[in-house]
């Protein structure tokens, strides 16, 4: 069945949403596809430094926030109880070390780079929430509580990266320019911190597919029913058009008429649902079994492993801005497998040593190595980064629970990893000190983070949007693209 005429309802950021679109017996939101909005927008011109030379971004979300010292940023001359577990070990980067627990990306070492003096003083207690909300928007999380503690996703937040690039760099027709893989960004009982685009509306929010890519995934919302066709679709998008507008106080002129500002979203939601289906590059990316026989095993047979080739081939398809989300929330109790939680207050080092490193050096290793054999790793930005780090002192309780064997949360120092997009490789920028507490060189802000993206991809940090109230807004609260990455 499919409708597009249904019984009046409000129109609004909600799953009502349902009552306007239905393709096969699935609702538009059933198809993955409401989320998946925007509209089109210029870049700005090229500008040297690295200005767009990204076509598209892969950020690898470690939600939960891997210990800094134990992965990117070793202190083997610290104390013991600083120092941890694992040896340093050299790449092929010269001067840079690695853990002993990422072997495999030791050897790409000549295609990535590091920040090593990421820091951050989030509002209130260091907790994930805000953390997250600051890293995802470039905006201080005034909402919060003084906790720190996360709040449910608002239409009044900040816009975060992926909606920034869907509403300045959007993808060709047919092809999503945001979409989230493997897993939703959670903590506690709140799910997705500074995921959507808030302010911009929701025609910027991602395409969302957090099925379990080890196993087929259902591509049925690709696709019409047996007893639908294109054309029909396409007739009765074009009678809801002529019928699709309501006089409103809050209102825009388009083409002489009063547009409902949601009504003008909902539009692109239905522009979106239709190319989609007319074009079948998107749902072809999802097709894994189509790799050929070796690479998914290359990658690992993981949650996180497959949604790394995933985001390799959803780039290819023209996706710009591809988010893959670690498979365990933010504030998870760690656990043995494959799938657990990065948020190490306890048992830090077998943890890292048995499962989380294996899984997350196979996949990022393929990854990189994977787009630079393709031909596309110059034009594509790759960042792997938590919320922040983990604390110097091993089992010392900061302001949360800390068990034997546990790093506590550290957003004053931490590490990200960046790649491609003109970034140049085998660069350490910035040093922390000798524990691994404070930046000591070229102190980042997450949100130098952010503009430096925005840089890559051709989009001026400086540059300012209207919002919902048609006040001007920053992309980025403060900050500046590391140009010397370039």
């Amino acid at each position: 069945m499919l409708s597009l005429l249904a019984n009046r309802g409000r129109l609004c950021d909600t799953p009502s949403r349902r009552e306007f679109l239905t393709v096969g017996s699935l609702a538009l939101a059933g198809l993955s596809l409401p989320d998946l909005l925007r509209n089109r927008a210029h870049a700005q011109p090229a500008r040297g430094n690295g200005f767009g030379r990204a076509q598209s971004v892969i950020l690898l979300y470690l939600q939960g926030s891997p210990s800094h010292i134990d992965i990117w940023d070793p202190k083997p001359d610290a104390l013991a109880e600083i120092r941890g577990e694992f040896q340093p070990i050299a790449t092929r980067a010269s001067g840079m070390h690695l853990s002993e627990v990422l072997p495999l990306l030791a050897q790409q070492a000549d295609k990535f780079s590091l920040i090593r003096s990421l820091g951050v003083k989030p509002r209130g207690l260091a907790n994930h929430g805000a953390s997250i909300y600051m890293l995802m928007t470039g905006y201080d999380p005034s909402n919060f509580s003084p906790t720190g503690l996360a709040v449910p996703p608002s239409p009044q937040d900040p816009p975060s990266m992926g909606s920034i690039v869907a509403r300045f760099r959007p993808a060709v027709r047919g092809t999503p320019s945001y979409a989230a893989v493997c897993g939703p960004v959670k903590e506690g009982a709140v799910t997705g911190v500074g995921q959507n685009a808030g302010l911009l509306g929701g025609a910027y929010n991602p395409l969302q597919m957090f099925e379990d890519p080890t196993q087929p995934l259902r591509l049925e919302g690709f696709s019409l029913p047996p007893d639908m066709t294109l054309g029909r679709l396409q007739a009765r998008l074009d009678l809801r058009g002529g019928v699709g507008w309501i006089s409103n106080p809050s209102r825009t002129i388009q083409d002489g008429l009063e547009i409902h500002p949601t009504l003008r979203d909902f539009d692109t939601y239905y522009e979106q649902a239709f190319s989609l289906i007319e074009s079948n590059r998107t749902a072809a990316a999802f097709r894994l079994d189509r790799e050929v026989v070796g690479r998914r095993e290359r990658y690992g047979l993981t949650k996180f492993g497959q949604s790394c080739l995933l985001a390799r081939r959803l780039v290819e398809s023209g996706v710009r801005f591809v988010q893959v989300n670690w498979p365990a929330g933010s504030d998870t109790e760690p656990e043995i497998g494959p799938d657990g939680s990065w948020d190490t207050h306890r048992n830090n080092f077998p943890m890292l040593k048995n499962w989380r490193c294996p899984v997350f050096d196979r996949g990022l290793s393929a990854l990189l190595e994977d787009l630079h054999l393709r031909g596309l790793l110059e034009s594509t930005l790759v960042l792997a980064v938590g919320e922040f780090g983990r604390s110097p002192k091993i089992g010392s309780p900061t302001t949360n629970n800390v068990g034997p064997g546990g790093r506590d949360h550290w957003p004053e120092c931490y590490t990200c990893l960046i790649a491609g997009g003109g970034v140049r490789p085998g660069q350490v920028y910035g040093a922390s000190d000798r524990n691994g507490a404070y930046p000591r060189l070229n102190p980042v802000h997450p949100y130098d983070l952010i503009s430096t993206v925005y840089h890559a991809v051709g989009i001026d940090p400086a540059v300012e949007y209207r919002d919902n109230l048609h006040r001007p807004r920053r992309l980025v609260e403060h900050g500046q693209a590391l140009l010397g990455l370039f």
